[in-house]
């Protein structure tokens, strides 16, 4: 009897399904009262109920800027331009993205592009206030002169051995940081990412050498203190441990970054309810940071605030909702207090427990086995799949990387573009995952041209399928190399005359026919083809030095040197 009658209750329940109308206007209410993580799910679902409609993308892309997630709008905004590049709003949003992302010369081509598609558009006084900015010449020095007592050289040697050490290649990192600091020992930051390659090798005592050097002439220098603490620590010294970790406490905390690595000291030192509290402190400039909100839960678990966890992992869930990691702690946590388990302290990192990474790669390999067939049914039908296969992106294995996008791009639909589009699109990934990336796109047709991350810069790429033997460089175009090289003459040993031609050639020819630069003024190009000439055999020059004997600007100088980089760097 009960049966049937929960049969009849349950036939005259009305479905509750809305369209995008009604989760837009959700997601109106809550931006008015600045309830962004709560706005951005509705507009989410919006999007997905209604993805053509363009307002309603353009409103979310604007969120994510508000929110700082600014490679997020940027992706929303190439995906509609992708499919109509007349939406004028677009390059307005992309400007403004490009400006908080601090890639200049993009802003500056975004908001050119507004204005020429717009000229009288919502946008454009702002876009014309922030052009005469991004134009004036003592911006550029504001902005740079921070890195002008730097070899350029030299800085890019460093930044490469931060990128080694971030990827858990510590030995390459520590050979590269050496060779930085005997081209120049007062590189502070380079001494101190070198002791943490060191300590990450087991090399206890060097790194602890080194960063006492640092603290010998900098005592108050946040990175130095904050790695001594966590060295002495792991040496068994307690009380050199404790002195290191007051004097995290008593530094100066205005700079975001300097309280970044306070609030994950204190966590690795397991300082749990001072790290709390750094950590919300850190919120304040950082709300919508994902591993900042998983640190701050999981030093409120390890403190027993188990509620307080469970609704920063809530929040990490609304920002990211194709993560796993909250989702798993979530549950670990309701297990913990449902069937009162016994309590262990959690480790500090965005990634799930040692074990369940081991279960995780293992359901992914035996993915690799799966019939064609049945996988891409699970694909078109469950989202734990994509889930599973965005978190294993995340793994430090270029192997696994690459298995994976052979498997997506064999779908061969919509969903799978876009999923090797967002690839393309991440800043720290392998450029060699990002060419083979660029190639599966060709292979499934997917229009051109790809927007891809290289070298912290935006840029189009088009996989070149041109004879280029049978392409005629135009003479004016020839004439650069021939320039250059007149320029350098008495300059440099033999050898770069051949460089120089290979590497102007090669530019041109990526470029071929669409995107053939204008040559407005010659001694620009040449200019930036020495530098490039440069940098890619270890030769020390300074901008100053390349600017002087050209006669140009910095801006000019930068300008054309990145896109040299930005097309010889990424060909696919």
């Amino acid at each position: 009897m009960a049966k049937e009658l929960f049969a009849r209750n349950k036939s005259n329940v009305i479905p509750f399904d809305q369209d995008g109308e009604f989760f837009y206007r959700k997601a109106c209410k809550y931006v008015k009262d600045n309830r962004y993580i709560d706005a951005l799910n509705f507009y989410r679902k919006a999007v997905e109920k209604e993805p053509e409609n363009i307002d309603y993308m353009l409103d979310l892309a604007e969120v994510f800027t508000e929110m700082t997630y600014f490679d997020e709008s940027n992706k929303l905004l190439f995906s509609i331009l992708e499919n109509d590049d007349s939406v004028s709003d677009c390059y307005f949003g992309l400007g403004c993205n490009f400006l908080g992302l601090q890639e200049y010369d993009k802003a500056e081509e975004c908001f050119e592009k507004y204005l020429d598609k717009a000229p009288n558009g919502v946008y454009s006084e702002d876009a014309k206030e922030l052009l005469e900015i991004l134009r004036d010449e003592q911006f550029y020095l504001d902005v740079f002169d921070e890195f002008e007592f730097i070899d350029p050289k030299i800085y890019k040697m460093a930044s490469k051995g931060k990128v080694l050490l971030d990827d858990g290649e510590y030995e390459k990192a520590a050979r590269q940081l050496q060779k930085v600091l005997k081209l120049d020992p007062t590189l502070v930051f380079a001494k101190n990412n070198l002791a943490l390659a060191y300590f990450c090798m087991s090399k206890l005592d060097r790194a602890i050498e080194l960063s006492k050097e640092v603290l010998d002439v900098f005592p108050s220098n946040v990175h130095a203190n904050c790695n001594m603490a966590i060295f002495l620590q792991e040496k068994g010294d307690s009380e050199g441990k404790q002195k290191y970790t007051n004097s995290i406490l008593n530094l100066p905390t205005d700079d975001v970054e300097d309280l970044h690595k306070m609030a994950v000291t204190l966590c690795e030192l397991k300082e749990h309810q001072k790290a709390n509290i750094y950590l919300k402190m850190l919120l304040q400039y950082k709300p919508y940071d994902v591993k900042i909100l998983h640190y701050t839960a999981v030093s409120a678990f390890n403190l027993r605030r188990f509620r307080e966890a469970m609704e920063y992992w809530d929040k990490v869930d609304k920002l990211s909702p194709y993560n796993t990691i909250s989702n798993f702690y979530k549950r670990y946590t309701q297990n913990l207090l449902r069937y009162n388990g016994e309590f262990k302290e959690l480790p500090y990192g965005f990634q799930v427990p040692y074990e369940e990474v081991v279960f995780r790669v293992k359901k992914i390999n035996e993915i690799f086995n799966t019939p064609k067939s049945e996988l891409k049914e699970k694909w078109e039908s469950n989202d734990s799949l994509k889930a599973l296969l965005i978190w294993g992106l995340e793994l430090n294995d270029d192997t696994i990387k690459r298995a994976i996008l052979n498997t997506v791009a064999s779908f061969g639909d919509q969903n799978a573009e876009r999923f090797l589009r967002d690839f393309i699109l991440k800043r720290d990934e392998n450029k060699d995952l990002k060419k083979d990336a660029l190639t599966m796109l060709k292979q499934i047709g997917a229009k051109e041209p790809y927007i891809a991350y290289v070298d912290d810069n935006i840029v189009e790429v088009k996989v070149n399928i041109i004879d280029m033997s049978r392409i005629k460089i135009p003479k004016e175009l020839q004439n650069i190399a021939d320039f250059t090289i007149s320029n350098m003459e008495d300059r440099y040993s033999d050898g770069y005359q051949e460089q120089i031609k290979d590497l102007w050639v090669k530019f041109i020819k990526a470029q071929y026919p669409d995107k053939v630069p204008r040559i407005r003024k010659k001694e620009a190009w040449a200019a930036a083809l020495e530098l490039y000439y440069c940098m890619k055999n270890d030769i020390k020059i300074s901008k100053g030095e390349i600017i002087d004997y050209y006669g140009i600007s910095y801006k000019t100088l930068d300008t054309n040197y990145k896109k040299l980089v930005n097309v010889l760097e990424v060909q696919a």
